[in-house]
């Protein structure tokens, strides 16, 4: 946590003395965009996600996505991610396109539930559970970004790309002889990349973001 707050902080004195620069230029009145993920549906675990940024100051804006992940035939698991993120333009002018530089948080809860024959003691026999497998994932990441001059269209397109990392905490209800039909070793399955069920227990993975935008711009 205390690299998060150490980037944010890095941000902020960025866009305080880039803003100081500028002073003389045509600076960036607020605005607010609201935006749509596109290549959020194509992931492994797809999210419906939508998000708004504000642009607060010449050069610095805050985003919040929220998303819901939903069943699939590549995913049988339902869900809630959050990416807040503190955005920081390498430009106050209004330009034909804008870069940036970002700081994001990641938080997603995911849930796999439903009714599955167990092995108990050892293979002796199986036992039919209700389980619910729950994952609690918490993430930051450094990004860097390109969107078009929204001051001059109604549209907002904004494609970025970051690698960061993530930490991913699970927990279930199976008991504890039944962990057969779940795999508690990282990297030696489709468990990697959190893509199968876990019994209990963390695992810290590469938190890799590659995304598309578009939207319109509501003031």
């Amino acid at each position: 946590m205390k690299y998060l707050y150490c980037t944010w902080c890095i941000l902020l004195l960025y866009n305080i003395s880039f803003g100081q620069e500028n002073t003389n230029e045509v600076l960036r009145p607020k605005k607010t965009i609201v935006k749509f993920s596109v290549l959020s549906h194509l992931e492994g675990e797809p999210v419906v996600q939508v998000g708004v940024e504000r642009i607060f100051k010449s050069t610095f804006s805050f985003q919040q996505q929220l998303g819901y992940v939903y069943r699939s035939p590549v995913s049988a698991l339902w869900g809630l991610r959050s990416r807040s993120e503190m955005r920081s333009y390498f430009s106050a002018t209004a330009e034909r396109a804008q870069g940036y530089v970002a700081a994001e948080v990641l938080y997603k809860f995911l849930q796999n539930y439903g009714t599955r024959e167990f092995w108990r003691a050892d293979g002796g026999y199986q036992q039919r559970i209700d389980f619910r497998a729950n994952r609690n994932t918490i993430g930051f990441m450094p990004k860097i970004g390109l969107t078009n001059n929204i001051f001059k269209s109604n549209f907002a397109i904004d494609f970025a790309f970051g690698i960061g990392v993530k930490a991913t905490y699970y927990k279930s209800n199976v008991p504890g002889d039944a962990s057969l039909n779940f795999n508690n070793e990282i990297f030696s399955d489709p468990t990697f990349f959190n893509r199968n069920l876990r019994n209990n227990g963390f695992e810290v993975l590469p938190n890799i973001l590659l995304s598309l935008q578009i939207g319109f711009v509501a003031n």
